[in-house]
């Protein structure tokens, strides 16, 4: 067989014109968009990548803020928990020490109130024994010892100290040396006359003297003169025994301080109508 050499050697040029024209015209254009393609795919997975790191990132943090945020919260629970106790022990411990005040306060107001209840019964006991005491002083008085009143006052007079003298005498003077004598039975004129001369040798004066008889008044006689006053009489005893009994009972720690004033008004009505003129 026969080679044409001409139409293979065409075939040949035919050949290489269409592989040519096919890298030139199919095989690049391909080659070209499989290259881009493969760098857009590239660059679409390395973008992807990026994104999921920030993505984990991002997740890493919030788990971390999560995590914070949850050991905080038990942290602040813990806290809590712990104030809350504390104040629970320091409101308890606050009621038992108000409790404990109250009981104490209580217990000490009934103490007062028992001594307070036993300091007037013991002033209100004294106060009636020495009124009954003065009472029955007064209703068993005789009119002897009523004759012998001047008499008394008159040894009264005598008995005066120098500054009690000196007193009386400088409120005589501004009475322009007068005095009252008051008394619950009327004197004998002869009974007047003693205790006068009696004024007037005791204060070197001569002293003009008023004679008042008072029936409501206590057995006993009293010379007075310018806020000066010279007594005698069963109220008398029985006012210096209260004033002793009032004495012992203030220096005792129980009755130092009267609790009710009424209780001291009570004890001390007696002594009062004792001076009374």
């Amino acid at each position: 067989m026969l080679i044409d050499w001409f139409t293979v050697v065409a075939q040949a040029v035919n050949f290489l014109v269409l592989v040519w024209l096919l890298q030139h015209f199919l095989y690049k254009p391909i080659l070209t968009a499989i290259d881009a393609r493969e760098k857009k795919i590239a660059a679409a997975l390395t973008t992807a990548a990026a994104r999921q790191t920030e993505v984990q990132k991002a997740r890493d943090e919030l788990t971390g803020k999560l995590k914070s945020f949850d050991d905080e919260r038990a942290a602040h629970l813990a806290q809590a928990k712990l104030e809350v106790q504390q104040e629970r022990g320091r409101l308890l411990d606050a009621a038992r020490r108000e409790a404990a005040d109250l009981i104490a306060e209580q217990r000490g107001t009934l103490r007062a109130d028992a001594t307070s209840i036993g300091e007037q019964m013991a002033r209100l006991a004294t106060a009636e024994v020495f009124s009954i005491a003065g009472k029955a002083f007064n209703e068993l008085a005789s009119a002897d010892i009523e004759e012998r009143l001047g008499s008394v006052l008159t040894q009264r007079l005598r008995q005066l100290s120098r500054e009690a003298k000196a007193a009386f005498h400088a409120a005589l003077e501004q009475s322009a040396m007068s005095a009252v004598v008051r008394s619950r039975v009327a004197m004998r004129d002869a009974e007047k006359a003693t205790l006068s001369n009696a004024v007037n040798e005791t204060f070197s004066a001569d002293v003009h003297l008023e004679f008042k008889t008072v029936p409501a008044g206590d057995y006993g006689i009293d010379l007075s003169a310018g806020g000066q006053r010279l007594a005698w009489g069963i109220a008398e005893y029985i006012r210096e025994l209260q004033d002793k009994a009032q004495s012992l009972m203030m220096q005792s720690p129980a009755l130092a301080k009267p609790a009710n004033p009424a209780a001291v008004a009570t004890v001390a009505a007696p002594a009062v109508q004792a001076r009374a003129l």
